[in-house]
């Protein structure tokens, strides 16, 4: 039946606009609620990441099927396994981190790969959109690791999990199959679709038009994990991307 085919799409629109709501709630706050300044991208990854997971895991294989299990490392702990835990988990976490380390070697190879591939033109492209009038120096944000570290963890992984995660595959749900572009199989309404949805989400959370272009890096995540199978190298590319542009703004427009 047509509704049954279309309830995917309903479905995903249905989360999309409350995530998008509590989104700009959450951006917002800091206006009227002193104190919660920087805490804002925190919460909403939260958000976005607690969100993916929860609803991956309405069926069984959920987290492997939308592609957020990350080799085994967001999956809970095998009831069945009597070795102990550790304190707070950590010998599980141990565990789960040395069985995905061979996964985690290939996504990483394949998002440098990329990014090695990517990032020149796009260097280039952003000299000239900006038209810098000043030599680029390298400026490294304060606490460049920590910088770093937060786009992996707090930015890239939650916004990976909701969007190439569980908004993907839902999309694809609703239109599987599709044609193979560049290794990957995926319909086209579902990567443009996925794509629009995650400019939308940022020109909500600061509405400034120039929020509207991640469309295109969107396209190019989707098509990564539509590729891989995951968001592992999505994740890892989306990460150095964002650190990128803060190197070139810093660099050539501060």
């Amino acid at each position: 039946m047509a509704g049954d085919a279309d309830r995917p799409l309903s479905e995903t629109l249905l989360v999309f606009g409350v995530v998008t709501g509590l989104t700009a709630l959450v951006m917002w706050l800091p206006n009227v609620v002193p104190g919660l300044d920087g805490y804002g991208q925190l919460l909403v990854g939260a958000m976005f990441l607690l969100g993916a997971v929860r609803l991956a895991r309405r069926r069984p294989g959920g987290m492997e099927a939308y592609g957020i299990d990350l080799a085994g490392v967001l999956n809970p702990p095998d009831p069945d396994d009597e070795r102990p835990a550790g304190p707070l988990g950590l010998y599980d976490l141990g565990r789960a981190l040395a069985g995905a380390a061979p996964a985690a070697a290939r996504e990483t190879g394949v998002a440098l790969a990329l990014a090695a591939l990517i990032f020149p033109p796009f260097v280039v492209g952003f000299y000239f959109w900006h038209g810098p009038t000043q030599p680029f120096v390298l400026t490294l944000p304060d606490r460049f690791w920590e910088f770093a570290l937060t786009q992996l963890l707090v930015v890239a992984l939650p916004e990976e999990a909701f969007f190439r995660g569980y908004v993907q595959t839902r999309l694809s749900d609703r239109w599987p199959g599709g044609k193979r572009w560049l290794g990957a199989t995926v319909d086209a309404r579902v990567l443009v679709l996925q794509a629009i949805l995650f400019a939308i989400i940022h020109f909500a959370s600061i509405p400034d038009p120039a929020r509207l272009a991640v469309f295109f890096p969107g396209l190019l995540f989707g098509w990564l994990r539509s590729w891989r199978g995951g968001i592992g190298a999505a994740m890892l590319l989306h990460a150095l991307s964002n650190v990128l542009s803060e190197l070139l703004i810093k660099g050539w427009l501060s």
